[in-house]
């Protein structure tokens, strides 16, 4: 952990710490007090200007006014022996609509929660200004992250707003239905084994590593002007395998997926490596098919997920989903690699919004150049177990007219010729994390067509990339 990370880390304990310390406090006025306190050294700390006792809404006396650029929160804080009701909410409505500002959202935070006929209104009379909610759980959380309350914030308005519904963390979540895999983009290449027979992934000896490979590596670098590329990390939070799905989904409404996704999905001794978003989700959800070809499945199995950006970059979708009919998802994490830092930054804010990702992220410059290349000194001959196979867009014109349509092998299933040498005679520039795949998926340096198979091939160059999570791997073949 970076020290200025571990800095915020300890201040963010610290006000928890504080939090938990009021509850021993005998008098409720005292407490009270001190709630208000703790307060605003928690929007102090997520960047908010505050004032105490602020007069936005005279006659009526506020605890706190909080502003981040031109919006106006108005705060009240409540730690009663029952749930905050319907006059609370009453009350907080008539000091906004004194306030000289329309941009006035009003907070309420209570540690005991709220009553559900209070939380009814707010969503029926919603249009009378909006009123966000903090139950205790949620207060923890921003008192131990306060980087997180702005954009907790804005996901509780957009929620209110757009979809009717008051965000709390307490509160069960609305059921989305179950997204079918056919809404995804599919794969335009096909998977072949060597008796030319459709595959729906390639199946391989491996573990645990999170890699993946790539038919195509943007080297983020290679831009107009000066300067290197950056990386963004943006952890998202799906709660099971569905919300995998669900962020796809999003990517994809905002033309962030492509025909050629590549991944991975690993297992303590197997891989499955594929093609396309609609053929991913439709091997995530054969878990137990998966699961019952080994003897000793690990509770939990790896993806990663690589797709390319337009207007250049690339990023990998990593988690880790639990074997188990839950499908429970931890530690998911989306990152970037991109040319620079957007000028329009608000395509990557409403991917923080719709998923959750209640934290500032940073662009950060690449210290070291993005995609590593390496040419072996002499030829490494390759074992070919399949094909990668496309039509080209001349092909696609023969099939408008009438003529059929040529297969392209576009890459090699290879048997991985460094498997199992334990760091021994491996090529310096070769990633050891990729040692145990007992297969290489290669991209063909030189097309050739399906009914024409060379007599050998063998490995031409290989080039990768790092992102905070994952290795993208782009072996190169020739013939």
């Amino acid at each position: 952990m970076a020290a200025g990370e571990e800095k915020r880390v300890r201040a963010g304990g610290a006000l928890l710490a504080e939090y938990k310390q009021l509850g021993a406090l005998p008098s409720p006025h005292k407490r009270g007090y001190q709630m208000e306190v703790l307060l605003e050294q928690l929007f102090r700390r997520a960047h908010f200007r505050v004032d105490r006792n602020a007069s936005v809404a005279k006659p009526r006396q506020t605890d706190l006014v909080a502003r981040y650029g031109d919006t106006w929160y108005l705060i009240e804080a409540k730690w009663h022996n029952e749930p905050a009701d319907i006059n609370v909410f009453d009350s907080v409505r008539s000091r906004m609509e004194r306030a000289a500002s329309s941009a006035v959202i009003g907070v309420i935070i209570s540690v005991n929660g709220f009553t559900d006929s209070a939380v009814e209104d707010l969503r029926v009379r919603r249009d009378r200004g909006p009123i966000l909610l903090f139950g205790e759980e949620e207060l923890t959380q921003v008192l131990s992250t306060p980087r997180s309350l702005v954009n907790l914030l804005q996901v509780k308005r957009e929620e209110l707003i757009t979809h009717g519904r008051v965000h709390l963390a307490a509160a069960p979540r609305p059921r989305r239905r179950r997204r079918p895999a056919t809404g995804l983009p599919g794969a335009q290449a096909r998977l072949l084994g060597l008796d030319l027979q459709p595959l729906p992934y390639v199946t391989s000896g491996g573990g645990f590593g999170e890699f993946v490979f790539v038919p195509e590596l943007p080297d983020v670098d290679w831009a107009f002007g000066n300067g290197s590329g950056v990386s963004l990390d943006v952890p998202a939070r799906p709660y099971n395998e569905d919300g995998i799905v669900e962020l796809l989904y999003g990517l994809d409404s905002m033309g962030w997926t492509t025909a050629e996704p590549q991944w991975n999905i690993q297992q303590s001794g197997a891989n499955w490596h594929g093609t396309g978003g609609r053929e991913f989700v439709e091997a995530l959800r054969a878990w137990k098919n998966r699961e019952d070809t080994l003897e000793n499945a690990h509770h939990t199995e790896q993806i990663t997920y690589f797709d390319t950006c337009q207007g250049g970059g690339f990023y990998t979708l990593t988690a880790r989903i639990a074997n188990h009919r839950s499908r429970a998802v931890y530690d998911c994490r989306l990152s970037f690699q991109l040319p620079g830092v957007p000028v329009d930054f608000q395509p990557i804010r409403h991917l923080f919004e719709q998923f959750d990702a209640a934290e500032f992220s940073y662009f950060r410059p690449l210290s070291s150049p993005a995609v590593v290349r390496h040419h072996p000194e002499h030829r490494v001959p390759l074992e070919v177990v399949g094909y990668v196979v496309s039509h080209s867009d001349l092909d696609l014109e023969e099939t408008d007219s009438g003529g059929a349509p040529t297969e392209w092998v576009t890459g090699l299933v290879v048997t991985n010729p460094h498997r199992g040498r334990n760091g021994r005679h491996l090529p310096d520039e070769w990633p050891g994390r990729v040692a145990e795949s007992e297969l290489l998926v290669c991209t063909l340096r030189s097309h050739h067509q399906l009914h024409e198979p060379k007599e050998a091939y063998h490995l031409h160059w290989w080039e990768y990339a790092r992102t905070s999570d994952a290795l993208a791997l782009r072996p190169v073949a020739d013939w």
